[in-house]
């Protein structure tokens, strides 16, 4: 496997970080349709906070626990769906962050024609994952998907290193 060595570098973490932010405590993510989220872009569960939820406070020790754990998540997702060619670290960092942020899905698909030796068909993959989808309290999708600037602001972060084929 091309790239079964590699992991989020310090860099990757930083950017990881700034994308999705860092909340200490639940909120409505506007981005998402209103849901309860924390911490690094943690979804807490579709729908809004409580009252009571909105008054928790998380501790630095949870919010880089949860990241820990998905960042593995999406390293290995990553790694899963680039078997046959070795990525560049900037490559890796921004494959992870748009794993950490997407549905595993989207991610091989978006990821599959790197896999190919397809950089900037990568790149466009990773452009057209820029909407937010409404969803119930049960995760079900309960209407049109909309166009996110940040989202699209985002995408064209994680997408540069594949557009630029180099790291």
């Amino acid at each position: 496997m091309a790239n079964e060595d590699m992991h989020l570098s310090a860099t990757g973490y930083a950017a990881l970080r700034r994308n999705e932010g860092v909340v200490m405590g639940c909120y409505h993510d506007a981005r998402v349709n209103g849901n309860c989220t924390w911490g690094v872009g943690t979804l807490e569960h579709y729908g809004p906070c409580t009252a009571e939820e909105l008054q928790r406070t998380v501790t630095p020790a949870q919010v880089n626990a949860i990241l820990d754990a998905r960042v593995r998540e999406a390293e290995r997702i990553v790694k899963a769906s680039v078997r046959n060619q070795a990525l560049a670290q900037a490559q890796f960092d921004a494959a992870v962050s748009f794993a950490y942020n997407s549905r595993t899905v989207n991610v091989q698909a978006a990821l599959a024609p790197a896999d190919r030796g397809d950089l900037a068909g990568t790149a466009r993959a990773m452009m057209r994952n820029v909407m937010v989808i409404p969803r119930d309290p049960q995760g079900h999708r309960i209407g049109p998907g909309r166009i996110n600037p940040g989202l699209v602001n985002r995408r064209t972060r994680e997408s540069a290193p594949f557009v630029r084929g180099t790291p």
